[in-house]
């Protein structure tokens, strides 16, 4: 997540509009700060303590509320509590020059209950809540139908008339869900829980073919060498002109992942030139580490990757700590580990109709995992 969407997603978390997947991504994103410097705290904002106590007391307020519920939606606990702590000096200050740029009076942190809908928001704001079963019209801000809805699917038709300017939706799934996207040109995107994608409504001739992911997607891109494809991953650009591939970008994880299935594609960091642009060929993968900016190729089972399309989870000699962040997204639970050693270990385990209680009953027997379930969180000791 740049820092244009950082800002874009503050200002709908203060005005009550993001989902629970949304909240989760701008707290991890705001986790990936580091504690602010006594000598970068801004003047205007008075004084820094009193303004963590405040946030912190309605951190706290909202933590209550969440606990009294039976279905947990917003996966924050108190140990991420202390965590969270050192960036909130810099949540303070990101609404402070978030207000000077859209100028919204500064109420405070307000955190809205929400549901787990899949959420569809036009290019004007408004959201609607996409139901899995639906067949009906997708309509834009003005009312003229842009593409059809039918069951787990939503296709984008092509204007009769190319649009002079882009226009952007955004769909995003919820953890425990997964959804379809047919875009104007025909590439086809599958959304994996906890994931949203923006894209152009219509694409235009003279412009490549641009959209952004948070979350986990497969895309199978449409050919078309007068107007590359390219898929923005937070600080990584994939382009391509028509291929399948899969591309990881939780915010939680330590790297981004791009999967070749077919075709070629070129990877890149935002700010990095041309000569530092790396190609992969099907059948491999490459991974852009946040933490040391970094990429490594490696060759991969492809089908390891993009399982999930089917429903399925192939875990092959993969950390537990990868596993439980998979098992979460998949059935929306909360796992809690207290056997920190068990997230270093490395397992092999393959699971696809299972509910999330027959898989870890799968991991007590084969590898004597102690667990307890409790108010859909899962407790392992």
């Amino acid at each position: 997540m740049d820092k244009k969407n950082f800002l874009s997603l503050l200002k709908r978390y203060q005005d009550g509009n993001t989902t629970p997947e949304e909240e989760q991504m701008l707290l991890n994103y705001l986790e990936s700060f580091q504690a602010a410097q006594e000598d970068s705290w801004p003047l205007e904002l008075g004084n820094s303590e009193e303004l963590k106590s405040n946030i912190l007391t309605g951190i706290l307020q909202n933590i209550k509320k969440d606990k009294s519920s039976t279905h947990i939606n917003r996966r924050f606990s108190y140990s991420n509590l202390f965590r969270y702590a050192a960036s909130i000096v810099l949540i303070a200050g990101a609404f402070y020059f978030f207000n000077e740029m859209y100028g919204t009076p500064n109420n405070g942190l307000h955190n809205q209950k929400g549901d787990d809908s899949i959420v569809l928001k036009l290019e004007n704001g408004n959201t609607s809540v996409i139901t899995e079963n639906d067949n009906k019209d997708i309509v834009d801000s003005h009312g003229s139908v842009v593409g059809v809805q039918s069951g787990n699917t939503i296709t984008y038709g092509k204007a009769k008339k190319e649009p002079k300017e882009l226009v952007y939706n955004e769909l995003t799934v919820p953890l425990g869900k997964k959804f379809d996207l047919v875009l104007s040109d025909g590439t086809s995107i599958k959304l994996n829980a906890g994931s949203t994608v923006k894209y152009p409504v219509q694409f235009v001739e003279t412009s490549k073919r641009v959209v952004q992911i948070w979350g986990e997607a497969f895309f199978d891109v449409t050919k078309d060498e007068a107007r590359p494809f390219q898929v923005i991953a937070n600080n990584v650009q994939v382009e391509v002109l028509g291929t399948k591939f899969n591309v990881s970008s939780y915010p939680e994880d330590d790297d981004i992942s791009t999967v070749l299935v077919e075709g070629s594609v070129k990877l890149s960091n935002n700010a990095a030139e041309e000569e530092n642009s790396f190609v992969i060929v099907p059948n491999q993968k490459a991974s852009w580490n946040k933490e040391n900016a970094t990429m490594t190729i490696e060759e991969v089972e492809t089908d390891i990757y993009t399982s999930w399309i089917n429903g399925r989870m192939i875990f092959k000699n993969i950390p537990f700590k990868n596993i439980r962040k998979k098992l979460e997204r998949r059935y929306n639970v909360t796992i809690i580990n207290n056997n920190k050693a068990l997230d270093e270990k490395f397992y092999n385990a393959s699971f696809d109709i299972e509910t999330i209680e027959q898989v870890m009953k799968a991991f007590k027997e084969n590898y004597s995992i102690d667990y307890e379930i409790a108010d859909n969180q899962i407790i392992i000791n």
